[in-house]
C-alpha cells in the first residue's frame, strides 16, 4: 500500500519570517509555490512576536506554517534547532531545506528526499565575520554540517555558478540533480524607477557586518565626492549592533526590510562591498540588497570576487566593480559617475533583474528540480 503524504512540499528554515530573507524572499516564494498548487508545509524559526500580516498572507496562500522560537544563538542551541527541526518535519513528498543545518535535520528526519539549498556557505561564512577566537573554532568545525549536507541530499541549488567547483573539489559526494538560483526579488514590489534624483545620494541598505569592506567603501566614496557633491544614507534596520559604519555616510535612519521597496527609487545607487580575502564563501555570496537595488534600475557598487557579479555586471554595464586599490577606486568612481549621467542606465539594470533575480524565475527552477527529484 502505497504511504500517503500530508504535503508536497516541506520547506524548512531557521530565518525568521519577519526579518530580512524572511520577508523579501521565503515568503514570497511560499506564496508562488503555493499558488501553482503545491500543498506547502512552513517550518521557521521566529526570533521576535509575528506581526498578523504574515500569519493572514500565510493563512490565504494556503500554507500550513509551523512556527517554532527561535530561543538564542549560539553553538548547542543550533544544535537544538536542529534537532528540533527533525522532529517536526511532517509526512512530505520533498524537503526543502535552506542552508546546512535544516539539510542535517532533514537527513536525521529520514521523511523524505531534500533539496540542499545551499546559500552562501554559512559555517565559514561566519567564521569569517567572528571575532572571538573560540567561537570562530567552533563555526569551523560547523563546516562538517556541509558535509553531512552534500552526502544526504538528492538535489542540490546554488546561487551562484562560481561556487559549484568549490563544492566539487571539496566533497567526495555532491548531489548530481542541480540548479542555480541567485537571490530572488519580486519585481512586482520593487518596481522600476527611471529618474534619478538631485543631488546624487547613495545608499547602503540593511545590515551590514564584518563581512562587508567599510573601509574600502569609504576610499570609494571618497573619491566620488571629489568629483561631485553627493550625499550617502545608511537605512538601518533597528536591530543592527552598530549606530554608524564610519563608512562616509552623511545620513543615517532606521528602515525594515518591507520599506526598502518604496525607499530604494530615491536614490542613484546601492553600495554593497565585501572583503575580497573572504576566501570561498565570497564565491557562494549574492546579497540580496544588490538584487533589489537592481530591480529599481539603481546601479551597485561591488567587490572583484563577489559571487557571479564579475560576468553579470559587465554584461548589462549596471554598476562597477572594485579590486582595493586606490587607483582603481578613483577610476571606478569617474565610471560610476558616467553611469548615473546615462539615461539607458536604469534600463540596464531592471533589464539584469530580469534576467536572474525575478523571483517567480527563480521558483520556476526550483519547480524543475523538484520534479527531477
Amino acid at each position: 500500500m502505497q504511504k500517503r503524504h500530508e504535503f508536497d512540499l516541506s520547506y524548512v528554515t531557521v530565518d525568521s519570517l519577519s526579518e530580512g530573507v524572511g520577508s523579501s524572499q521565503i515568503l514570497p516564494l511560499m506564496k508562488h509555490l503555493a499558488s501553482v498548487g503545491l500543498s506547502v508545509n512552513l517550518i521557521s524559526f521566529e526570533k521576535n512576536k509575528t506581526p498578523r500580516s504574515i500569519e493572514s498572507d500565510l493563512g490565504a496562500a494556503g500554507i500550513t506554517w509551523n512556527r517554532r522560537e527561535f530561543g538564542s544563538h549560539g553553538a548547542i542551541s543550533g544544535l537544538s534547532r536542529l534537532l528540533e527541526i527533525s522532529r517536526e518535519i511532517p509526512k512530505t513528498r520533498l524537503i526543502h531545506a535552506r542552508s546546512d543545518i535544516p539539510a542535517v535535520a532533514a537527513s536525521l528526519s529520514r521523511r523524505a528526499p531534500i533539496l540542499w539549498d545551499v546559500r552562501s556557505l554559512w559555517a565559514e561564512q561566519k567564521a569569517f565575520i567572528e571575532q572571538a577566537p573560540f567561537k570562530k573554532r567552533i563555526l569551523k568545525a560547523y563546516g562538517v554540517l556541509e558535509s553531512i549536507s552534500s552526502s544526504n541530499a538528492t538535489a542540490m541549488s546554488t546561487l551562484t555558478k562560481a561556487i559549484v567547483p568549490v563544492l566539487e573539489e571539496r566533497h567526495r559526494v555532491i548531489p548530481k540533480i542541480r540548479t542555480v538560483v541567485p537571490t530572488a526579488v519580486n519585481l512586482e514590489v520593487f518596481k522600476f524607477s527611471q529618474r534619478m534624483t538631485t543631488p546624487i545620494k547613495g545608499l547602503y541598505s540593511g545590515t551590514y557586518n564584518n563581512y562587508y569592506d567599510l573601509s574600502l567603501s569609504k576610499l570609494f566614496i571618497e573619491e566620488l565626492q571629489m568629483l561631485a557633491p553627493l550625499e550617502i544614507h545608511w537605512a538601518r534596520p533597528k536591530e543592527s549592533p552598530s549606530e554608524s559604519l564610519n563608512a562616509g555616510e552623511t545620513h543615517i535612519f532606521v528602515s525594515t526590510q518591507v520599506k526598502m521597496a518604496e525607499i530604494i527609487g530615491s536614490y542613484n545607487f546601492g553600495i554593497s562591498i565585501c572583503k575580497m580575502n573572504a576566501g570561498p564563501s565570497l564565491k557562494a555570496a549574492m546579497p540580496t540588497k544588490i538584487a533589489e537595488f537592481l530591480s529599481c534600475g539603481r546601479p551597485v557598487v561591488v567587490n572583484r570576487g563577489l559571487g557571479d557579479f564579475d560576468e553579470y555586471l559587465p554584461e548589462f554595464n549596471a554598476g562597477v566593480i572594485l579590486d582595493g586599490t586606490s587607483e582603481d577606486s578613483k577610476e571606478k568612481a569617474q565610471i560610476l559617475m558616467d553611469l548615473l549621467s546615462d539615461p539607458d542606465t536604469p534600463y540596464r539594470c531592471r533589464a539584469l533583474a530580469e534576467k536572474h533575480f525575478d523571483i517567480k524565475e527563480g521558483a520556476q527552477k526550483y519547480m524543475g528540480i523538484y520534479d527531477k527529484m
